[in-house]
């Protein structure tokens, strides 16, 4: 099974994934990505940040950007 990471970007911040996670595919890989999002909008300190700069940049095994999944404005 191919590995994914799910780097999550913003303006001035980054958490890069060091660990990555295997997806059976590009789908499986999108939705993670969207997982991510919700689990980190949600979070106790999630309306104190602006999250329109932020994204999810995912990448594959050679670090190579696939896609990019922009966070919503707010979860909804």
């Amino acid at each position: 099974m191919p590995r994914y990471f799910f780097d999550i970007m913003g303006s001035t911040q980054s958490v890069p994934d060091e660990a990555g996670l295997d997806c059976r595919d590009l789908g499986e890989a999108h939705r993670q990505a969207r997982t991510l999002i919700a689990d980190a909008m949600s979070g106790p300190e999630a309306t104190r940040i602006d999250w329109h700069a932020w994204r999810v940049e995912v990448r594959d095994e050679h670090r190579t950007l696939l896609f990019t999944v922009p966070f919503p404005p707010r979860l909804g």
